[in-house]
């Protein structure tokens, strides 16, 4: 009821006017309608899995996700999430959109990935300036941005805004986004896609090839100070977007929620991987020695009940982290550095744990494991591609973990990058 309301809203008026004043906000009643969004939301997305794995082959060979995809995740509001309520949006609590996420992994790791990496950037804009947020959601509230947060081009300040110029690199589902958001340090700039030229060349890999995580160039674009995101404002609770968005949701840590969000696809597509292996198991036979079922393999046995053991614990980790975190919000309290910095290291830790699970198994996966039309070697290489990601980093999530356990002495404050502000904000 509420995602087809949403959707009615939409084609009412696809220029949604927001409202200029704040509204006192009931957060019992917040909480109970998010919740039930969710529901709704989790109940469209078991309606499209099925369509999505029939073309998880077309992501692979392309290099980038269907379209025919892309149109069925707008379909089930995956891009609305995190679109605020007056936009059209759906405001889900996060764990229900984790959940989503991983069940579209278990149809297609790459589809998964740009849904979440596109959908968490609402998210950002959200804490953004209303005229960013009127332009980025003037069209509808399944406005997509990709990122590329690395700041390794260059910007100068000019009167009114900024001058950007250079490539930016691994920029997920650009192909299917109308805005990048783009990296200067401490801050982040939100660009249209047409003022940038994607290079459909530089995305040249063996895992997550459908996400189409390609280079884009920069020349020259005015970027005026409005589309600018800067950290700083996070860091002193100024965010610009509170002024509108003033729900329980946008009271979460923007870094928390970025991530976190890799590891869903990551804990999709580790499950998708056990449910292939369970499946060949059932019925494959031993090359060599007796030619008895491998399902009568004792080692086998452990391995796979071990696994399924890790990376379900994994899964109900996270979500339950997240829940938890949703019900501070809506509670008005503030969640400590010590427990985001812990769900930071238990994220983390769910891509490792799925990663080297499926790892684990693939000594006792047979031969044909390796074949090109083998599912199993398609998960294995997303999961390695996934396990690179920088949200991804054990070492790096653990001792910032033990540093807050410790009471130690934080990061030093020295300016405001996306790793500092993960660790206070």
């Amino acid at each position: 009821m509420l995602l087809a309301q949403a959707r009615q809203k939409s084609a009412v008026n696809s220029h949604p006017a927001p409202k200029q004043e704040t509204a006192l906000v009931d957060n019992d009643a917040y909480r109970e309608r998010a919740y039930a969004a969710g529901r709704e939301f989790l109940a469209a997305v078991d309606q499209i899995t099925s369509d999505i794995r029939t073309r998880r082959y077309e992501s692979e060979e392309t290099g980038k996700v269907s379209d025919l995809t892309v149109k069925a995740m707008i379909k089930a509001g995956v891009f609305r999430t995190f679109t605020p309520l007056q936009y059209g949006g759906l405001e889900l609590d996060p764990a229900s959109f984790f959940e989503g996420i991983m069940k579209i992994a278990q149809a297609d790791s790459s589809a998964a990935w740009i849904a979440g990496q596109l959908n968490v950037h609402s998210f950002e804009i959200a804490l953004m300036n209303k005229r960013m947020q009127d332009e980025f959601w003037a069209d509808g509230p399944d406005a997509r941005a990709s990122s590329s947060y690395a700041p390794i081009g260059k910007w100068r300040a000019v009167e009114g805004g900024y001058r950007l110029t250079g490539t930016w690199t691994f920029s997920s589902g650009v192909d299917h986004a109308t805005w990048v958001i783009v990296g200067g340090g401490d801050r982040s700039f939100v660009v249209p896609t047409r003022d940038v030229t994607i290079d459909h060349n530089s995305w040249d890999v063996q895992g997550l090839k459908g996400t189409g995580s390609k280079s884009v160039t920069l020349t020259e674009v005015f970027v005026p100070e409005y589309r600018c995101h800067r950290f700083m404002d996070t860091f002193n609770d100024v965010n610009p977007g509170w002024a509108v968005n003033n729900r329980p949701l946008y009271r979460l840590s923007f870094m928390g929620l970025f991530n976190a969000t890799a590891t869903n696809t990551i804990i999709g597509t580790g499950l998708e991987g056990l449910r292939i292996f369970m499946d060949q198991s059932m019925v494959r036979l031993t090359r060599q020695g007796t030619g008895a079922p491998i399902a009568n393999n004792p080692f086998m046995h452990l391995k796979l009940a071990d696994g399924l053991t890790k990376v379900n614990s994994a899964r109900n980790r996270h979500l339950a982290n997240w829940r938890d975190f949703f019900e501070k919000a809506c509670r008005g309290e503030e969640i400590s550095t010590l427990d985001r910095m812990r769900a930071r290291f238990e994220s983390a830790d769910a891509n490792a744990t799925c990663f080297d699970t499926i790892h684990d198994i693939w000594p006792i996966a047979g031969a044909a494991a390796s074949a090109t039309s083998n599912p199993l070697q398609q998960v294995f290489r997303d999961l390695m591609a996934g396990r690179n990601h920088g949200s991804a980093g054990r070492e790096l999530a653990a001792g910032l973990y033990i540093k807050a356990l410790f009471n130690m002495e934080p990061p030093p404050f020295t300016s405001i990058d996306m790793g500092t502000l993960a660790y206070y904000k």
